[in-house]
């Protein structure tokens, strides 16, 4: 394989490699999670026929990961004059190569107690000299890589960072990569079961008691002004707004994709409604996505 086939209907084509045990499969399921289409242990002379496959789906292939499979010497042969940087590289093309430590790979090995791969009794006395010899193969498909990761001391959640921050700098993924949610909703209809947080608003004055907006909702002009002549509803907006500047953030940083955030009355027609709008409206929208549901109406 001389040249990869030509590919600029995918607008980002991610190859993932690295040392085993290092990450790679948790690499190429945060990608998968960030939009794109996940294929694993490509064989390499499959890829051109991978590559003029998906012209027939342009759409579904436009952000691609693959992981390739490059254990033996010819695959490393073929594969390493077309990721090179310059020459035959193709600019939508990236290349992501997972590291670490030997001692750690040792331990995650010995932690899921899968044989390694690339273990051989024949020539290897230990693991640690399976990694070493695994290390110096792979050196080369190192040095042509856009981004190296040691994830040593990393958790899951750190590397779905570290990915984000390289997608965001492709252009592929928004910065605004948390979902807010929030729901309204009756308790007496029970509480959502699949609310990170939830707020009981049932201290306000309840507008069902009020003939005339008993058959409108919290959407409705005149039910959102009467939740909101009580001064209690917008000072709980303005707190538990300020409680949200503080903790959205951290989750964000933590990886969480998505938070949603339950705000309970007596029906879940009236002041949750009215309550769960106004928050929304505080949310930051150049920084997450934000929704509103209603269950109970």
């Amino acid at each position: 394989m001389s040249s990869f086939a030509t590919f600029s209907h995918i607008q980002s084509l991610v190859i993932v490699t690295g040392l085993s045990g290092a990450g790679k499969s948790s690499a190429m399921d945060l990608l998968e999670d960030s939009g794109y289409f996940g294929v694993d242990n490509l064989p390499v002379p499959l890829l051109n026929h991978f590559l003029e496959l998906s012209k027939t789906a342009p759409e579904r292939y436009s952000l691609t990961a693959l992981l390739l499979d490059i254990d033996s010497q010819e695959s490393r042969a073929q594969i390493l004059p077309l990721i090179r940087p310059g020459g035959a590289r193709a600019p939508n093309l990236k290349v992501i190569f997972l590291d670490a430590d030997t001692r750690s790979i040792v331990r995650r090995y010995s932690e899921t107690r899968r044989p390694h791969p690339g273990f051989d009794p024949a020539k290897d006395k230990s693991l640690e000299e399976t990694i070493q010899r695994e290390r110096a193969r792979l050196q080369p498909i190192k040095e042509a890589a856009d981004l190296v990761l040691d994830t040593s001391s990393m958790n899951i959640h750190a590397l779905k960072r570290e990915l984000r921050d390289f997608l965001q700098g492709l252009g592929t993924v928004s910065s605004r990569s948390m979902l807010i949610n929030f729901v309204s909703f009756g308790f007496k209809r029970g509480t959502p079961i699949d609310c990170d947080l939830i707020v009981d608003v049932r201290f306000l004055k309840n507008p069902h008691f009020i003939e005339a907006l008993r058959d409108q909702d919290g959407r409705d002009e005149a039910v959102r002004d009467y939740v909101f002549s009580s001064p209690d509803a917008a000072e709980f907006v303005r707190r538990y707004s300020d409680l949200l500047s503080f903790l959205l953030p951290k989750y964000q940083f933590e990886g969480k994709a998505y938070l949603n955030i339950g705000v309970g009355c007596t029906g879940g027609k009236h002041r949750s409604v009215a309550i769960a709008e106004a928050l929304s409206k505080t949310i930051d929208a150049t920084r997450y996505l934000v929704s509103v549901k209603h269950r109970d109406i």
